[in-house]
């Protein structure tokens, strides 16, 4: 009897062992065929190189932000003509970036699990990428598709570590690709100055704070338009978020990894208490105090600066480039950094090679994920570039010196050269997944911002990080930290500045950072920097 039993129970076990384990390799097998299912249509469709991408066409649908500047993207040239050289068609659903509606139906998108098959300039944050990719799996890794379909962006990796640092999550996967600026003329502001009034009042661009302060000073007073009114800006910042940038550097502080930080002795060092940001906010107050400072500037009325911009009102001021005052851009000229009170002249309005990096991801629906790297994997290169920005040459712009110069049609069109080149490109609002290089440049940067540009490409950092991806626990943790940090900085900062808030209460103001817990902020940063090392 005991034997019988014996011999039943290892049947039954026998049963289960092998149910088991045959659920295990179907689940297995399941599981593998899942994950290789983003890779079976494309198979011997995709040719080996070059174009077209397929043999025979397929469709993705993609979803983005679209900038008011940008015409429909089924209408816009180099996608109409770049589905006709790559035989990939994308089905377009575009939202307006303008207003909440864009991040709310992107969001909408994750949560309903209803996901396009590519996400472009959709303004994926590095939060989306984190819970997106490393944790929900709704964007794949991308770095194996890129060792074996993307030789352009392989090499701009290879050459350039720090963009691929840039857009590697904690997990170690690639889950978005960046805008790669590798002219340092496409990622900083310029200082701008108009050379007509330091003429007309016999002045020469100041070099330190001491002149800078003669010089606004002469602006504000000296009718240097020479319209007998009193209409001049000296100085003008054009919002809130220019005070951690634009003087920053001359007291010493950089903006690395994407935060108000500097990177000093292997330390991640965030300087929002520091006296030296006091310094800065000190002297910024000195400036609004005499007027010397736009007085609205924190405000954030962009239609308001550029208006003023455009009747060349502003006497110094800081942008990347001069679209909004092509017509006045040439009564400007450029100068370096300003020596601050410890001897300081690096240029802090400047940011990484890569940014924003959240302008191209795959999701798990894509059926065609070698075919869809290699569309964007184009625009990394120098021909793509130049196919991305001045469309197609004969139409839209000409060869001239070994450069493509846009139509004038184009440039000089009423609506305004954005608008026009809307029709062509994304240029218009910037978040497309593409390279600047030096031997084509950045169509919206003239010669003028080139020429500017000269003045201080010698003061910027050497390198400049850009913002980490945390991993799911630590952006749990730190970004309601983050956000209310920011907030209340925001809001002292302007009171400071505009004399609401007495510099009195600046050790009130670092200790309250300290209960918001800054101090865990920076072991952040600081845990992120050793892991991108």
């Amino acid at each position: 009897m005991k034997a019988r039993t014996r011999k039943l129970m290892f049947t039954m076990l026998a049963t289960v062992l092998t149910a088991t384990t045959l659920t295990s390799a179907c689940s297995n097998a399941k599981e593998k065929n899942d994950s290789d299912s983003n890779h079976s249509e494309t198979g011997t469709n995709l040719t080996e190189s070059g174009f077209p991408i397929v043999n025979e066409a397929v469709t993705m649908k993609v979803f983005g932000c679209k900038d008011p500047n940008q015409a429909e993207w089924g209408d816009v040239l180099i996608f109409k003509a770049y589905e006709k050289m790559s035989n990939v068609k994308l089905q377009f659903d575009e939202i307006p970036s303008s207003g909440q509606g864009c991040d709310e139906k992107r969001n909408l998108l994750f949560a309903s699990n209803e996901l396009p098959d590519i996400f472009l300039r959709a303004g994926l944050t590095n939060t989306d990428i984190s819970r997106y990719g490393q944790q929900e799996q709704m964007l794949i890794p991308l770095e194996d598709l890129i060792d074996d379909n993307a030789p352009n962006l392989k090499k701009i990796f290879e050459d350039y570590p720090e963009v691929k640092k840039s857009v590697t999550a904690a997990d170690g996967h690639i889950y978005s690709l960046p805008s790669v600026r590798l002219q340092s003329s496409g990622r900083s502001d310029k200082i701008w100055i108009n050379k007509e009034w330091l003429a007309k009042l016999n002045m020469e661009a100041p070099a330190n704070i001491d002149e800078l302060f003669t010089v606004l000073r002469a602006f504000r007073d000296n009718d240097p338009n020479g319209n007998g009114k009193k209409d001049e800006i000296a100085l003008g910042l054009r919002d809130i978020g220019m005070v951690y940038s634009t003087f920053s550097g001359s007291f010493g502080l950089e903006q690395q990894m994407g935060y108000q930080l500097n990177i000093e002795d292997g330390q991640a060092r965030i300087w929002l208490a520091d006296d030296r940001f006091k310094e800065l906010l000190q002297f910024l107050n000195r400036l609004y105090s005499e007027k010397l400072l736009w007085q609205d500037f924190y405000a954030g009325d962009l239609p308001s600066w550029r208006s003023n911009l455009s009747q060349a009102l502003i006497g110094m001021f800081f942008i990347q480039a001069s679209d909004p005052f092509l017509q006045v851009e040439n009564q400007f000229t450029g100068m370096a950094p300003i020596t601050g009170p410890h001897g300081d002249q690096i240029y802090s309005a400047t940011g990484p090679i890569a940014a924003p990096i959240g302008t191209f991801a795959i999701t798990r629906e894509n059926k065609n994920p070698e075919a869809a790297i290699r569309w964007v994997d184009y625009f990394y290169s120098e021909e793509g570039s130049k196919f991305f920005q001045y469309g197609v040459e004969g139409e839209t712009y000409t060869m001239k010196d070994g450069k493509p110069v846009i139509n004038d049609s184009i440039k000089n069109d009423s609506r305004g050269f954005m608008a026009s080149l809307g029709e062509v490109n994304l240029v218009p609002g910037g978040g497309f997944p593409y390279v600047v290089t030096e031997k084509y440049g950045n169509i919206v940067e003239n010669d003028k911002v080139l020429e500017l540009n000269q003045y201080i490409e010698d003061y910027l950092p050497e390198t400049v990080l850009g913002a980490p991806i945390f991993d799911k626990e630590t952006s749990d943790r730190i970004i309601p930290i983050k956000a209310d940090i920011d907030k209340y900085v925001k809001e002292s900062v302007a009171r400071f500045i505009i004399g609401e808030l007495s510099f009195d209460k600046w050790d009130e103001y670092a200790a309250t950072l300290k209960k918001m817990k800054i101090d865990e902020l920076e072991k952040a940063y600081q845990a992120a920097y050793e892991a991108m090392k």
